[in-house]
């Protein structure tokens, strides 16, 4: 249709506004105005046009407004589009102009709640919203009766919670009674054959539970019974444990017990299972953990063994696709040799003091956050979906959904790559290179932590009110001689080092370090919290805890955190100390390139000493032989 003024689409708009099932629809009419208008140079009616166009391009969420775009500018100050700042007295004077002249209820419902969140804010105009969404919800509600598939049932949707959080805000006991009733109406009553229906009742059942402050208990009456028999027609099991789980929350509310809503649940989730048993193994295993979760708040022992069963046979059956690509490190091993070389060339304490204090011997965070973010930006796609982690058995140990938690995954991932390809070269030519030349040794390194680490401190620890004296030198003594011993049997022999003994015991030993440098720090290492009969009890911190400590990252810097928590606790990274915790490592999975990390870790940990020392006995410093020998 064309229009040839503002006029005719007003015209039109008051007969046809509800054919259109988006606003921006409207919008795009008023633009064709204001274009014609540019071109006549008519700028008040161009003026006017744009109005129209940003008013339709609002939109309002639960009594917020919001912009259709959202973006930054050259200096990147924050912008968007539309926004109340491109309005004058005269906007407003031309909106009220233009809620007084139409009958239309979409029209009226969009010029009035434009005013009520504008600085000509009143309550008539939130009075006036209101009426006219309420009105809009029949509409809509007919529309789709008359198109079932068409979705019109998400205009009701939205216009209702318009109605509903508007009157809340200006306190409008009888319009807001209206609207808790038009709520409850649509509930029990809205069109069982709309491709809206779940939709619909799951979000309004789940807004009234989320404003118990305004739904009386009176008004859950016959919801639960709803929502249980909802179950039985809607074409999903998923859609079925979500209503399951809102009746499951009507009863704890009304402190009733209408369904056995936890069995309900668990058998919901047993027949996902069993639906992707021969399909897909992991996506079987997700639901039995779920149904095996439920079952358990049952206490139902027999079907706890039976899926406790079927998950490790879902386990065995679990397939990952691995992805490579080569990279032929040939030359890039060679550069690292030639570095090697030089670095040998000073005294053991020197090369400890390097391995201690380089920062260029690992991955840094923020460069590894950045080269995450930018993948996220060119591959939006792998930033959109959640992610499970899975360990080598199968088992899912950690999701991932929000951006936040996204990011880190794909920094770890990131991290894990240049580690591997680009630090542990070098970090294993010096090592190889200084065993080789016997510049490192057990002798070397034990007389290395004794004057440059709190290794060699006499500590005292209480116990029992008695003060009893410990050195961690002696703790760490053993596990290091059994590593220079089987080092020195694959250099000779060429047979793999048998690295178990060591590398179970330094991730121990380490984990006691950490502890204890905590404490020393200031760091508290405990928590409280309760018993089964609520009493009050202290407990140690886990390494996860510790580690994810604000004020450690102060002690050691977030580049030497991550490569710590990456090495130890990462469910995405190594995450050593659970899987050596739970003994779930095997013979082949102790390689040297954990211990090789191990070491290079206790050097970290143990450098507080370093620099004092270092500058009292005028030993070469980091950056005299990270000059001469790091740098290409």
């Amino acid at each position: 249709m064309d229009f040839t003024d503002l006029e005719s689409v007003y015209n039109h708009l008051e007969e046809h506004a509800l054919d259109y099932k988006y606003l921006h629809q409207i919008a795009n009419l008023f633009q064709k105005i204001r274009d014609e208008m540019h071109v006549k140079k008519n700028s008040e009616e161009e003026k006017k046009a744009q109005w129209e166009i940003d008013i339709f391009n609002f939109s309002f969420n639960e009594n917020q407004v919001q912009p259709l775009h959202t973006g930054s500018n050259e200096k990147g100050e924050k912008i968007e589009y539309p926004n109340y700042d491109r309005f004058d007295d005269s906007t407003y004077e031309y909106v009220t102009q233009r809620l007084t002249a139409t009958a239309h209820p979409i029209l009226k419902a969009r010029y009035a709640h434009i005013l009520w969140f504008s600085p000509k804010r009143h309550g008539k105009y939130a009075q006036i919203a209101v009426d006219a969404y309420l009105e809009l919800v029949k509409l809509y509600e007919q529309k789709d009766k008359n198109e079932p598939n068409e979705h019109f049932g998400l205009s009701v949707l939205d216009t209702i919670k318009n109605a509903f959080f508007l009157s809340c805000t200006i306190n409008d006991e009888t319009r807001l009674n209206s609207t808790k009733s038009e709520i409850k109406r649509l509930i029990f009553n809205f069109n069982s054959e709309s491709s809206s229906s779940f939709a619909l009742r799951h979000n309004l059942i789940n807004l009234m539970l989320n404003q118990t402050n305004t739904f009386s208990n009176d008004d859950f009456v016959g919801i639960g019974e709803l929502c249980f028999k909802f179950t039985q027609s809607v074409d999903t099991a998923h859609k079925a444990i979500s209503m399951l789980e809102l009746g499951e929350k009507i009863d704890t509310k009304l402190r009733t017990k209408g369904q056995n809503w936890t069995k309900l649940i668990a058998e919901r989730y047993e027949q996902l299972m069993n639906s992707r048993k021969e399909t897909d193994s992991l996506v079987a295993i997700t639901f039995c953990q779920d149904a095996l979760k439920y079952y358990k708040q049952l206490k139902d022992t027999k079907k706890i063994e039976e899926l406790e069963k079927i998950y490790n046979e879902l386990k065995g059956k679990v397939q990952f696709k691995e992805f490579k690509a080569e990279i032929n490190l040939e030359e890039y091993v060679k550069s690292c040799e030639k570095k090697a070389e030089k670095i040998v060339q000073y005294s053991s304490e020197e090369i400890f003091g390097l391995l201690a204090i380089d920062k260029n011997l690992l991955p840094k965070y923020n460069e590894m956050k950045s080269f995450a973010e930018k993948l996220l930006k060119e591959h939006p796609l792998q930033g959109i979906f959640p992610i499970q982690i899975s360990d080598e058995r199968g088992h899912i140990v950690e999701h991932c959904s929000s951006n936040e938690e996204i990011v880190f995954f794909k920094t770890l991932q990131q991290y894990k790559m240049y580690l591997e390809a680009q630090y542990l070269p070098q970090i294993n030519a010096i090592l190889f290179k200084g065993l080789k030349e016997k510049k490192i040794t057990f002798a070397h390194l034990l007389n290395f932590f004794k004057n440059h680490s709190w290794f060699g401190k006499q500590l005292t620890r209480k116990i029992q009110n008695k003060d009893i004296p410990y050195v961690w030198l002696n703790l760490l003594a053993p596990s290091l001689l059994e590593y220079f011993n089987q080092m020195e049997y694959f250099m000779s022999a060429g047979i793999y080092p048998n690295l178990v003994l060591c590398i179970d015991s330094l991730i121990l030993k380490i984990e006691g370090l950490l502890r204890d440098l905590c404490n020393h720090s200031g760091i508290s290492t405990f928590f409280q919290t309760t018993d089964k009969k609520n009493r009050i009890i202290s407990r140690e911190k886990d390494l996860n805890s510790l580690l994810h400590e604000e004020k450690l990252k102060e002690l050691f810097g977030e580049d030497d955190l991550l490569f710590f928590r990456y090495v130890l606790v990462e469910k995405g990274g190594y995450n050593l100390r659970h899987n050596i915790a739970h003994s779930l490592m095997m013979f082949q999975e102790y390689q040297i390139k954990f211990i090789q990390l191990l070491i290079l870790m206790l050097l970290r940990i143990g450098k507080f000493d370093f620099k004092k020392k270092a500058e009292e006995k005028s030993t070469v410093s980091k950056d005299t032989v990270k000059e001469k020998d790091m740098k290409d």
